[in-house]
């Protein structure tokens, strides 16, 4: 697949360079138009060109704040003989080190043989390159390095179930322990008190003293409170291994004078923390070890009961499953809600099933549109969602570059199909508006096709696929397929090639899938000339012709009562 295919399939991400250059207005209408229709559907690419586009706006301001700091002409000249007249007095300043290094290297290359000349520029080079690669700088605040700490261990609390249990080194001026931590990872079970060792006692009163949590003393979030509540502090973060940021914090009054925090960046996890006490001196606490245990695996004598009493708790009984008759109504109830507001028409949302839900799952444009979603759905039984609108995803997602391959090669300088077919009549200028129409009709049949033979085949011919949100579901899918069609019909005879007589007989056999994927492949050709062979829009025309009549028999045979 060449380029031009990767980006009419709205498959696969833009490049930083795509990006970069549509900002400009440096790609020709046809790669305008595909990475404008990708941009329109994925959220990735969309956050991407924003702050691509933020980028280029700071540069403009800064040039813009440059140029006026330049004095004006008749100013730059009076400076520039008062510069001249210092130069031949010997009265200027003593150069400017980065002047003096290429001054050196011009002596250098006059003095020296050539040879040994390039060879110290090289060396020189590799050594400042070696200096900038081994102190890059942070690119986040700290309040940015905690909320995403918190979040990262808010997260595994909601996807996991257990205990958790860490071994921690707490090191003081009154010894240093190790200490072995379980924690309810919902925080429902409380630990039973523990009984302290005389080695043990000190330490612990030192972190009491000192506001640090016996049970998480590696808290991010016990961090952040801290942080928060100090009139004036000072942060720096620093890197501190391969995959570790130090949050380094000090506070200008109170009992702490400085504390650092030590997290992981792959899955910001807090693997260390130091206090600077005024009282207590240094205390570090390292972590050992760290893993997230299943119940059964835990002595739960270690925990209190739940209901916090001496004697059992109350049994409790806990309600049936649905069964998969009501899995499958629940299943359409939601698919039609995400039809009406027309959530299923680009929208990234997906639904899956589980033994008790249906869950929706997704990520939506903004907060409101988000919150009419999940009000509508939190009236149909067993529908659990868990939307998250672009706002939200910019804050759990860390803003990594994202390594896209993508295999570039030459484009053809030949004319497509479609651009020599409105060049012969005299319509070169409708080329833009021709292609986009085209390629907007043959994803929308691709895309309502999918949803109607999917609901098909989750829902086969039974009493609940005569439902009433089956049915509407269907007559809905149905009738975006023919308005699609219809659309494609309408640009293809705008563009006067005349009808094929042999249109497709109506036959049970017709496969509608296949006629999907034929027509898009058509549209591919003739709008890019990218087939297996150089045909003529003349040429490609009737077969897309012949794939639109396919598709509406095979539609019309999918519909009919006999196939229910």
């Amino acid at each position: 697949m060449n380029f031009i295919e990767r980006r009419l399939t709205l498959l696969h991400h833009l490049s930083d360079e795509s990006i970069s250059r549509l900002l400009s207005g440096e790609l020709n209408a046809i790669r305008t138009m595909s990475a404008r229709a990708h941009i329109a559907k994925c959220w990735r690419c969309r956050l991407r060109r924003e702050a691509l586009n933020k980028a280029a706006m700071r540069v403009a301001e800064y040039r813009r704040a440059v140029s006026e700091a330049i004095p004006p002409g008749a100013r730059r000249r009076e400076m520039l003989l008062a510069d001249l007249r210092k130069r031949s007095d010997g009265k200027m300043r003593r150069p400017h080190p980065a002047r003096a290094v290429f001054h050196f290297f011009h002596r250098l290359r006059n003095q020296m043989i050539p040879f040994v000349a390039s060879v110290a520029i090289i060396v020189s080079a590799v050594c400042l390159l070696v200096w900038v690669w081994r102190s890059p700088a942070p690119s986040m605040s700290a309040a940015q390095l905690l909320n995403r700490a918190v979040l990262a261990d808010r997260m595994d609390s909601h996807e996991k179930t257990g205990v958790i249990y860490q071994k921690v080194s707490i090191s003081t001026a009154h010894g240093k322990v190790e200490h072995e931590i379980y924690r309810d990872l919902h925080s429902i079970r409380r630990r039973r008190p523990e009984i302290l060792t005389a080695e043990v006692e000190p330490v612990h009163q030192v972190l009491s003293s000192v506001g640090v949590d016996w049970q998480a003393p590696l808290s991010a979030d016990s961090y952040r409170q801290w942080h928060d509540r100090q009139l004036s502090v000072s942060d720096h973060i620093k890197k501190t291994g391969d995959d570790l940021l130090t949050l380094v914090s000090k506070a200008a009054n109170g009992p702490i004078e400085e504390e650092s925090l030590t997290i992981r960046v792959s899955d910001f996890h807090p693997v260390e923390r130091t206090v600077e006490s005024r009282d207590y001196g240094t205390i570090e606490i390292a972590e050992l070890n760290y893993a997230v245990l299943d119940w059964s695996g835990v002595n739960e004598a270690l925990f209190e009961p739940l209901s916090g009493l001496p004697h059992p708790p109350r049994v409790v009984t806990l309600p049936a499953l649905p069964t998969n008759a009501e899995l499958d109504n629940a299943e359409l109830a939601a698919r039609l809600v995400l039809n009406r507001l027309h959530a299923d028409e680009g929208e990234q949302i997906s639904i899956s099933r589980s033994s008790r839900t249906v869950e929706v799952k997704g990520v939506v444009e903004t907060e409101a549109r988000k919150q009419e979603i999940v009000s509508k759905l939190s009236v149909v039984p067993h529908v659990s969602a868990d939307l998250l609108s672009l706002d939200e995803l910019q804050v759990v997602v860390p803003n990594q570059p994202v390594a896209v391959p993508v295999q570039v090669q030459s484009m053809d300088a030949l004319a497509s199909p479609l651009e020599k077919s409105l060049a012969d009549s005299g319509r070169r200028q409708d080329l833009e508006a021709t292609s986009r129409s085209l390629l907007d009709a043959s994803l929308k049949i691709k895309q309502n096709a999918a949803q109607l033979l999917s609901l098909r085949r989750t829902f086969p011919a039974s009493g609940d696929a005569k439902s009433s949100a089956f049915v509407q579901l269907s007559q809905s899918y149905a009738a975006r397929l023919q308005s699609s069609l219809a659309a494609e019909t309408s640009t293809l005879d705008a563009l006067q090639i005349a009808r094929p007589k042999d249109l497709a007989e109506g036959s049970a056999a017709i496969d509608l899938s296949a006629e999907v994927d034929r027509n898009e492949a058509l549209c591919r050709e003739l709008i890019t000339g990218s087939g297996s062979s150089a045909r003529s829009a003349a040429e490609i025309i009737p077969d897309l012709y012949k794939t639109i009549a396919a598709m509406r028999l095979a539609l019309a045979i999918h519909l009919s009562p006999d196939t229910h």
